[in-house]
C-alpha cells in the first residue's frame, strides 16, 4: 500500500442557514485547498464527496460531478459517498483507499450538508431514513427517540441519573466557544444542562446537536506529494489507520445495543493498521451526536470500561487538560452536525491539532489523533488514526 498523507484542510463555518445551494457550499470549502497546498487543480484526479440528504432536501442527486464542476475539478473521477451521518468519514475512507491503492496520487475529499430551507419535521423524517425504516423510522421513530431509548437503557443498566451525562455537553460547549467555525459559541453549566427543555425523555436540549448547514474539505496525497509539501515548509500528517465496520441496522436486532459493535470493530481495525493502542492516542474526536453516544464511543474505542465513561468525564479525563481531550473544537454538539460533512470536519480538526494550528484549542504535544464517525445509530462506523510525521 502507498502511504497516505493529509496535505491541506479547509472548513466553512457551520451555520443555521446559508443562502448558498448545496453544491456552491461544497465548492467554497474545496477551492481554498489548492492555494493552501500550492497544488494545481489539474493535478488532482478524483473527488470523493460525503453527503446524506441532498436528494431528499435539495432535490439534487449526482452531486459530486456538479461540485467538481464548480470547484475547478470538472472531468475528474467524482463520486458521492453516502453512509448517513457517517458519510464524511466514508468519503475519507474512499479517498484513503484510492491513494493507498496507487490509483490516484492526489484526491480531494469533501463533506457537505444543507439542512436549511425546509421545515424541521421534513429534516427529522429525512434523517430517520438512516434507521431501519420498516420497524423504526416508518413506525414514527426519530433519532431523538432512538437515542432516548439507548440512553434509558444505559442509565438503567449502570444505575445512573441523567446528570451523569452533563460533563460531555459542558466540555463540548466550552471548547466550541473558541472555534471560529462552530455554530453554538455558548458556554453552559451543569445547571443549564439540567434545566434545559426535554426533547424526548431523558434527552434534553443539551444532549443533542443543532441542525445546520456546513462543509469541509481535505486534500489527500501520496508520499511524493507530502514530501513536496514539506519542501515548501508545510507540515506532514499521515493517516496510519483506517477502519470501517457495520452492525445490524435495527436496534432491536442487536445482541447488545449498548456495545456499539461496529464502533468497536472499526476502532480495532484502525489500531491494528496503525500499530497503536488506546494508550497511544493524544486526542479523540468521537461522534458526539448525543451525549450517550459520546459515552458509548469512548467505551467502544477502549478509552473507558463499559459503564464508566460518565465517571471518567466527571473526573475531567476528557477535558482539554485531561488525559484524553475530546471534542476539542466543540464536537457535533457545539460545532454543529451538518451530517454529511461531520466526518470531514473531524479529520480537518485533527489535522489542525497535529500541526499546532488549533490556537486557543491546541492540545499540548499532540502527535497522534483519532476520529470516529458513525452512520445512524452506529449501523456503520469509521475510525481514522492520524499522526504527525
Amino acid at each position: 500500500m502507498e502511504e497516505v498523507y493529509l496535505v491541506a484542510v479547509a472548513r466553512e463555518p457551520a451555520v443555521k442557514a446559508t443562502p448558498l445551494d448545496v453544491a456552491d457550499l461544497a465548492a467554497r470549502a474545496i477551492v481554498p485547498l489548492f492555494d493552501s497546498a500550492n497544488v494545481d487543480p489539474a493535478d488532482v484526479s478524483a473527488l470523493y464527496l460525503g453527503n446524506m440528504l441532498s436528494g431528499l432536501l435539495s432535490n439534487q442527486q449526482l452531486l459530486a460531478p456538479l461540485v467538481a464542476q464548480k470547484s475547478g475539478l470538472q472531468g475528474v473521477e467524482a463520486l458521492t459517498v453516502e453512509a448517513a451521518c457517517g458519510s464524511g468519514a466514508a468519503a475519507i475512507r474512499a479517498g484513503f483507499l484510492a491513494v493507498a491503492s496507487g490509483a490516484h496520487a492526489r484526491v480531494v475529499v469533501a463533506g457537505v450538508e444543507k439542512m436549511s430551507g425546509v421545515d424541521r419535521n421534513t429534516v427529522s423524517r429525512a434523517l430517520a431514513c438512516a434507521s431501519h425504516w420498516a420497524t423504526e423510522g416508518g413506525a414514527g421513530e426519530t433519532f431523538i427517540t432512538l437515542n432516548a431509548k439507548i440512553m434509558r437503557q444505559y442509565m438503567a443498566r449502570y444505575h445512573l441519573e441523567r446528570a451523569a451525562f452533563a460533563p460531555f455537553a459542558v466540555n463540548a460547549h466550552r471548547n466550541g466557544l473558541h472555534n471560529d467555525c462552530a455554530m453554538l459559541k455558548k458556554s453552559i453549566t451543569h445547571a443549564d444542562y439540567l434545566a434545559a427543555r426535554e426533547l424526548a425523555e431523558p434527552i434534553g436540549l443539551y444532549d443533542a446537536p443543532p441542525i445546520c448547514d456546513g462543509a469541509a474539505a481535505v486534500l489527500l496525497g501520496n508520499r511524493a506529494t507530502a514530501h513536496a509539501a514539506r519542501a515548501r515548509g508545510l507540515p506532514m500528517v499521515k493517516i496510519t489507520g483506517s477502519g470501517c465496520a457495520s452492525d445490524a441496522l435495527a436496534l432491536a436486532e442487536r445482541d447488545n445495543p449498548l456495545a456499539l459493535q461496529a464502533a468497536a470493530d472499526s476502532a480495532l481495525a484502525a489500531y491494528r493498521q496503525a500499530g497503536k493502542t488506546p494508550a497511544d492516542i493524544d486526542l479523540f474526536e468521537p461522534h458526539d451526536a448525543y451525549t450517550v453516544m459520546t459515552a458509548l464511543s469512548l467505551e467502544a474505542a477502549g478509552f473507558a470500561d463499559r459503564g464508566k465513561a460518565t465517571e471518567a468525564a466527571l473526573a475531567g479525563s476528557f477535558d482539554m487538560d485531561g488525559a484524553l481531550p475530546i471534542t476539542t473544537f466543540g464536537g457535533l454538539k457545539a460545532r454543529g452536525h451538518p451530517v454529511g460533512a461531520t466526518g470531514v470536519y473531524q479529520i480537518a480538526e485533527c489535522f489542525l491539532q497535529l500541526t499546532d494550528q488549533a490556537g486557543l484549542l491546541q492540545v499540548a504535544n499532540a502527535r497522534v489523533a483519532m476520529a470516529q464517525n458513525l452512520g445512524g445509530a452506529a449501523g456503520s462506523a469509521f475510525t481514522h488514526i492520524l499522526e504527525r510525521v
